[in-house]
């Protein structure tokens, strides 16, 4: 049997490197994309990622099983596959990603079962990276007697770029002008130790991003050099240098990026201070191994509960008729379950529901969109949720939650990042604020169109703020491609009934939208009113809609970019879509 587990172990651990040649394929020709503007091949390579992982379980689940036979659902031979695969990868440098495909691969198998740290990889304790000082991940740029434009120099010459740029000593110079503020702000003198880039480019839909920090004593300034294709060539497109701006570039909201790493985890230990306020769970994601941040995020979740003696409580805002929302105090995330029957006028079914969240997940969600992670059978105290909390759970979502003894079971569970929802920010913000909220309100509807997303139900209450002022869709069982809709204008009444009936006299389709009517929940009140009309009133006319849709159809992708272009023409930050 000994030897049948050790085959059933390599068998699992083959099948991750199997995966992650692929997965690292796909990622090194992020670069030939952004080189030949393959902008269509970027995206479908981008959502063929996301399957890649899932692929490669199941054909491991499926020889485990024939390995296993009978004693496939055993726990004692289980826990000695896993023993044996911890030594098979023992001092990989990738050795939590590949424990968490080995988690995947169980929790097939053991679909209904809470987790089980005897039989699966959740350390809590652990917090291992392994570094290799003879091989940085990055390149070290050093000032001594020399400028800071000649440093600049250094930097772009070592990445050995195969693109033309469109004028490159104009580049240099607004690079080198970028610096010299940023460092004379940061560190009083026109000085600095060091400049740190990564040797790996970060790649995601039409920009390519480069990487760093800067380095003076114990200080640092995060560096990200945005760089894009124009009609005469390459260009830098801004330089970043605050946690702030760096932070929406990696945000929860964005697609993966496409980068190179060798060693995941080093590369997560060089982001962190970067952006201190992110989670290892977010970074994780942010570089394409989402199924290992699930992993972190799960152990990042229980850390907080050991750490505080907080309870589960319903979240801020309206409820909502389809899901059941709770949170903790002083814990960045909601936690979402579905409830077993929704009230008119909703329509969707449960599976519907499902589908939307896993379709937001696999879809480019251009920074208007949060991040959903799903988890299976989650095991609470319950003694963590306020009675309020339970009690919802069990009354209006009981096909997914129960208790067992002292333990609240939850059969399958949405997570997403806490945010202010947008009704409630409204009013409680000051005037400029809450001006700059309702305009970017519009800028996120558009945008969702420009990446052919309809939301379906437009309420403030189902978009909220992030930290950063930014507006954020976060309610998805109306969600909808924009192409499947049918936009109208309301027929004209041809009598003095019709005008004036209560009911609906013209025949309706399933998929028909009528964007006139959207005045009646959109506009905010007062000033806020007529900002967002000056703003956006095209979103109450099909023409523009229509237009957004001409677009798909013709295969037109479009620019999305989480940063003040430095070329950008803006007025009062409102979003041309041309």
């Amino acid at each position: 049997m000994q030897d049948i587990i050790l085959q059933a172990a390599t068998n699992i651990r083959d099948s991750f490197d199997r995966f992650h040649v692929e997965f690292k394929i796909m990622t090194h020709h992020a670069s030939l994309r952004f080189e030949h503007r393959d902008w269509q091949a970027i995206q479908s390579d981008s959502m063929e990622r996301l399957d890649h992982y899932k692929k490669y379980v199941t054909a491991s689940v499926e020889r485990t099983h024939e390995l296993l036979s009978d004693k496939i659902n055993d726990h004692a031979t289980w826990a000695e596959l896993k023993k044996e695969f911890s030594k098979l990868v023992a001092n990989r440098y990738d050795g939590p990603i590949v424990e968490t495909f080995f988690n995947s691969v169980l929790r097939k198998i053991f679909i209904s079962e809470g987790i089980n740290e005897e039989i699966e990889f959740i350390d809590f304790d652990r917090d291992v990276i392994f570094v290799n000082p003879d091989q940085p991940i990055y390149n070290s740029f050093f000032l001594g007697s020399d400028s800071i434009e000649i440093v600049i120099r250094r930097i772009m010459a070592s990445y050995n770029f195969n693109f033309k740029f469109a004028d490159f000593e104009a580049d240099i110079a607004y690079m080198t002008e970028r610096f010299t503020k940023a460092v004379r702000k940061a560190f009083v003198k026109l000085s600095f130790d060091r400049v740190d880039m990564l040797r790996s480019v970060f790649y995601r839909n039409k920009g390519a991003y480069l990487v760093g920090r800067i380095i003076k004593g114990n200080k640092l300034i995060p560096v990200v050099i945005p760089m894009v294709h124009s009609e005469r060539g390459v260009e830098v497109d801004n330089v970043l240098l605050t946690q702030d701006e760096i932070s929406i570039v990696f945000s929860f909201t964005r697609s993966y990026f496409f980068v190179e790493a060798e060693n995941p985890a080093e590369l997560i230990h060089f982001l962190r201070p970067l952006m201190p306020q992110k989670s290892v769970s977010e970074l994780y994601s942010s570089i394409g191994y989402n199924r290992h941040a699930k992993t972190v995020l799960y152990k990042e979740i229980y850390q907080h509960l050991e750490k505080t003696d907080e309870k589960f409580i319903v979240a801020p805002g309206i409820k909502g008729m389809v899901m059941s929302v709770f949170t903790l105090p002083t814990y960045n995330m909601v936690f979402k379950v579905i409830k077993d029957v929704f009230k008119p006028p909703k329509t969707v079914t449960r599976k519907q529901v499902v589908d939307t969240y896993r379709f937001v997940f696999m879809h480019d969600r251009v920074g208007r969109m949060a991040d959903p992670q799903e988890f299976e059978y989650l095991k609470f105290d319950k003694s963590r949720f306020e009675q309020e909390v339970l009690d919802e759970l069990l009354s209006l979502a009981s096909e997914a939650v129960y208790v067992e003894g002292d333990k609240v079971i939850i059969r399958q569970l949405f997570t997403e990042r806490r945010m202010i929802p947008l009704n409630i920010y409204l009013a409680e913000v000051d005037k400029e604020k809450a001006k700059k909220a309702a305009i970017d309100y519009g800028n996120a509807v558009k945008e969702l169109a420009a990446a052919n997303i309809f939301p379906g139900d437009l309420l403030m209450k189902n978009f909220g703020v992030t930290r950063h002022g930014r507006v954020v869709f976060y309610d998805y069982d109306e969600l909808c491609f924009l192409t499947e809709c049918n936009f109208r204008n309301k027929p004209e009444p041809r009598s003095h009934e019709e005008e004036y009936s209560s009911e609906t006299w013209f025949t309706v389709g399933e998929h028909d939208v009528f964007p006139e009517e959207f005045r009646a929940f959109m506009l905010p009140t007062g000033d806020l009113r007529d900002a967002f009309l000056k703003a956006h009133k095209d979103l109450f006319h099909v023409e523009f809609w229509k237009n957004m849709q001409d677009k798909h159809t013709t295969g037109q992708v479009i620019d999305f970019f989480p940063y003040q272009r430095r070329k950008a023409r803006k007025e009062e930050g409102v979003l041309k879509l041309e």
